[in-house]
């Protein structure tokens, strides 16, 4: 199987016109870190890691995108870890629904001043603390948000689609930005266990979306392309994506944490991407992701989602830090291994 440590080396065995074109979206830079272990450490070191000389001698891939300035490191001694399953979530508190606000949301939860957009299997409500004008959010009939059909998940998605429809109307201008995220239980951001989506709608793109539509731009100009069906193109070259119907999805190069996925779709609306997006979920979950963060907007004409894990529920240590806000991502899953465990379905 092909390692994300190893990508200088399968790069340069693809095509001249492959190499190129992944020269010109990534540069990599490889560096060794070396460490000398004290005598007494040795026998712990080789329990964890099963030999003393993989740790004295490690090995550090970096990759950055020359365009988004996205930009990970991987080091060899954490993603070789096999990707496998994390053992099934068995929380009580995800069945706990005595004092749950959202399992009464007509009743617990404001509306917005246009109403409720109600869905077969949900309904929407104004976000109580909104950190946007326009900021609401899709509360799903069930409670615990690991349980997902596929019906469900496109209706969430078809009532967020009428909830934006809604907001253009109400706001008479069709320049609003949709931005539609889930962040699933405690360890992706969520503050109420019960299912729910937010909703945005904006003048203007999120300062980071901003900074990606330019990117988009000037690669179009520069090279007469198209940045998203090239950006394509290096994942597939590599075999980190796989063609669904309108949907690609790819295993990220430049993942922001880990396992991270992007979906690049043609289709028109959100909800028509439910069916792609049920089968990532369940691949997730058989991984045993217990927490996630999900994000769908549109950019250049078509919709991006994407896709991380936040780790085990009941880790009390937190997967991001300094590195991850203000300097580059520190990365443990490997995307050539996450290709094999999510995309041979």
């Amino acid at each position: 199987m092909s390692q994300i440590t190893d990508l200088e080396e399968l790069v340069a065995a693809l095509p001249h016109d492959a190499q190129a074109l992944f020269n010109r979206f990534y540069r990599i830079e490889l560096a060794t870190g070396t460490v000398k272990i004290p005598a007494d450490m040795m026998p712990w070191v080789n329990t964890r890691f099963g030999a003393v000389e993989r740790v004295e001698t490690q090995r550090i891939v970096s990759i950055k995108n020359r365009f988004t300035g996205e930009h990970s490191l991987f080091n060899q001694l954490r993603t070789d870890r096999p990707i496998e399953a994390r053992s099934p979530v068995h929380l009580a508190e995800l069945e706990e629904k005595e004092h749950c606000l959202f399992c009464q949301p007509e009743t617990s939860t404001p509306a917005d001043a246009f109403g409720r957009i109600t869905g077969n299997y949900c309904v929407t409500a104004s976000n109580i603390a909104k950190y946007d004008a326009l900021h609401s959010l899709v509360i799903f009939k069930e409670h615990n948000p690991l349980i997902i059909q596929k019906e469900w998940l496109a209706d969430y998605l078809s009532t967020a689609e009428r909830w934006f429809e809604t907001v253009v109307r109400d706001h008479g201008s069709s320049a609003l930005h949709k931005f539609f995220l889930w962040n699933c239980l405690w360890r992706s951001g969520a503050s109420i266990i019960h299912g729910h989506m937010q909703l945005t709608a904006t003048s203007e793109r999120y300062g980071r979306l901003a900074a990606l539509e330019e990117a988009i731009t000037t690669y179009n100009r520069a090279f007469n392309g198209d940045y998203l069906a090239d950006l394509i193109r290096v994942h597939e070259q590599l075999g980190l994506a796989r063609q669904e119907g309108r949907e690609t999805i790819l295993c990220y190069l430049t993942p922001v944490k880990e396992k991270e996925l992007v979906i690049v779709s043609s289709a028109a609306r959100s909800d028509e991407l439910a069916e792609t997006l049920y089968t990532v979920l369940q691949r997730y979950f058989e991984l045993g992701v217990q927490s996630f963060n999900l994000a769908i907007f549109m950019m250049d004409g078509r919709h991006i989602v994407r896709l991380v894990d936040r780790g085990s529920l009941t880790d009390r240590h937190t997967d991001i830090g300094a590195m991850e806000l203000y300097a580059a991502a520190v990365i443990a899953s490997d995307p050539f291994k996450l290709a094999d465990a999510i995309l041979q379905y």
